[in-house]
């Protein structure tokens, strides 16, 4: 039993005829040799690894603690970049770590003479044929990262994209969740079919709101009606700090039938253009039963009175 150990343990080989004094012997010097080659040559070089991988961690760790930190300043989240850097702070922090431990079991595995080749070819076939088999969440992933890069939207922004309208709720690498403003639905958009983003509320938004009038009225009159409710409304001080320029009239529009639109522009802050256009349609509003004004109707038909034909032939 004893030879059948040392032989399994030690790398000398014995034959079956060595005296067990001898035996052990040579195993102990086998043994020692291999612990004075672990202490002087192998450990050294195994805590140099270690070192070095823990001091490229902490390095890791502390650029994505200072970009949690930056998304976290005010400055930041007015400028709605603060999901974009959190996120890519996650990124680096997972990526640098799978990479530092990586090349580190890599050398760590180089010291113990452990050939590395087979490992390798093994991985990258391994990789090839998930890449192969994951191609839409690769395109996923990369597409996610070109939308945090170059801020294409932000989380609270009004977009549309691959069809679908709505509210940013929540950003990922490898989608996109909007939520329908009208009735709620949530839309999940994986990344890799978002190939244009049309974004309604970047900076600032513009708010259209035809007033439609009948055409008997006065157009003058409507106008300047019009022009005294808007300026009342963007004079309020819950919005006076939403509107970024005064508001337009533009006069008339088009007409169908007894319908006459007449366009009114109201240029706000990001989303602040919803509240205050429905401030303006209730001033309209109570302005036209005021003033006994009527609405327009494209399907209304009327009719002028026909002139007296004494008084033409006169």
């Amino acid at each position: 039993m004893l030879k059948l150990l040392c032989m399994f343990f030690s790398d000398v080989p014995l034959p079956i005829t060595i005296p067990h004094e001898r035996m052990i012997d040579r195993m102990t010097d086998a043994w020692s040799n291999d612990m004075v080659v672990l202490v002087n040559d192998k450990l050294p070089k195994l805590l140099v690894i270690l070192v070095v991988a823990f001091i490229l961690y902490r390095l890791v760790k502390l650029g994505t603690k200072h970009l949690r930190w930056l998304a976290q300043t005010d400055m930041v989240v007015k400028s709605s970049r603060s999901a974009q850097l959190s996120t890519l702070a996650s990124i680096l922090e997972t990526a640098g770590f799978g990479l530092i431990a990586f090349i580190a079991i890599i050398h760590t595995l180089g010291i113990f003479s452990i050939n590395v080749a087979p490992l390798l070819a093994s991985a990258g076939v391994v990789g090839l044929a998930i890449g192969f088999g994951a191609q839409t969440i690769v395109h996923d992933v990369i597409n996610g990262m070109l939308i945090l890069v170059e801020n294409q939207f932000n989380l609270g922004d009004i977009i549309k994209a691959a069809g679908f309208l709505g509210t940013v709720e929540q950003m990922t690498l490898r989608r996109t969740v909007l939520r329908d403003g009208s009735n709620g639905t949530l839309y999940v958009i994986p990344n890799s079919q978002i190939t244009t983003v049309s974004n309604l509320s970047r900076d600032w938004s513009l708010m259209q709101i035809n007033v439609s009038v009948d055409y008997r009225e006065d157009v003058d009159r409507i106008i300047a009606m019009l022009r005294d409710l808007a300026q009342q409304v963007v004079k309020e001080e819950k919005f006076s700090d939403a509107v970024q320029a005064d508001p337009a009239i533009l006069g008339v529009d088009s007409f169908k039938g007894s319908e006459v639109i007449y366009p009114v522009l109201f240029r706000t802050k990001a989303n602040m253009q919803w509240e205050l256009s429905r401030e303006f349609r209730r001033r309209v509003k109570m302005a036209f039963e005021q003033g006994k004004i009527l609405p327009g109707d494209p399907l209304r038909v009327f009719h002028y009175p026909e002139p007296d034909k004494d008084s033409q032939s006169a």
